[in-house]
């Protein structure tokens, strides 16, 4: 991925498609389906799905920042201007580096989850379906999970900062744009003027929105996140109680043992008695 260090040209490069092609995950979720082994296949889809919509928004986030460009390079090259221009044009860049890193990251784990799915199918062809014991523990579904989450927090808070300096930006640049306008009209006797609201819909506000948007995308698939790994933890509990009663209700090798040994010892007692009560029978 390549990202050009310069803010009022900044360029990101979005993956080619062969970047993102993943043979071992494939065949190991073909071979999960025709295993039936729907939890296993149904965990690791549901992560490949976060994966691929998180990187889908990355297009749309990037055609807005195209927008906020050009509305940068509207503003008026004024000495008032100079360091909201220098400030906005900033964030801008940085908001692209923050999407590359998280893009990064993303290939990242597909590289890493690509190779042990690679792993598993060939411990399946070697070894058969004992092999898929541990499908999700083995792959580390719950663990990408959480790092993906932690990251999408992370940038939502970044994109927040973010939004927070516009605001001020905004706000320096009413006040010392009122300031200059006070000025003269203190020199003609009028009343001073007061520095005035944002407007809902003006040059700052619409420059917030790359942001606002990354940042509501962040938040809600960090949440999506947070219910599916609750429910893999659900699921993850119920096995290990299942698992548990299976082993409370199994008997033992050494309890059969025993139970046998106590059998044979109590027919071994036993064997005098009935063969004394075989002979006062015949006796009669």
């Amino acid at each position: 991925m390549a990202i050009e260090n310069k803010n009022d040209n900044m360029k990101i490069d979005m993956p080619e498609q062969e970047n993102t092609e993943m043979p071992g995950m494939e065949e190991l979720l073909k071979i999960l389906i025709d295993l039936n082994m729907s939890q296993s296949q149904q965990s690791v889809s549901l992560l490949m799905n976060y994966m691929n919509d998180v990187e889908e928004n990355f297009f749309s986030v990037l055609q807005e920042l195209e927008s906020v460009k050009e509305q940068l390079a509207h503003i008026q090259n004024t000495p008032q201007t100079k360091e909201t221009h220098h400030t906005l044009s900033e964030l801008t860049g940085k908001m692209g580096e923050k999407v590359a890193s998280l893009q990064e990251q993303l290939q990242g784990f597909r590289a890493s989850l690509n190779e042990k799915a690679a792993q598993l199918v060939q411990n399946f062809k070697e070894h058969g379906v004992m092999a898929l014991n541990n499908v999700c523990e083995f792959l580390g579904v719950k663990d990408t999970m959480m790092q993906l989450k932690a990251s999408l927090l992370e940038r939502a808070s970044d994109m927040q900062a973010s939004m927070d300096k516009i605001d001020k930006v905004g706000q320096e640049l009413r006040e010392t744009t009122t300031h200059a306008k006070n000025i003269g009209r203190a020199m003609t006797g009028k009343d001073a003027l007061e520095v005035p609201e944002p407007k809902e819909n003006g040059f700052f506000h619409q420059m917030k929105r790359p942001y606002q948007s990354m940042k509501n995308f962040c938040s809600n698939q960090a949440g999506k996140l947070e219910q599916a790994i609750g429910r893999m933890e659900k699921l993850e509990q119920s096995a290990d109680r299942a698992a548990q009663r299976k082993v409370e209700q199994k008997p033992s090798i050494m309890e059969k043992l025993q139970t046998l040994k106590e059998k044979q010892e109590n027919m071994t007692k036993a064997a005098p008695a009935v063969e004394k009560a075989k002979k006062q029978e015949n006796a009669l």
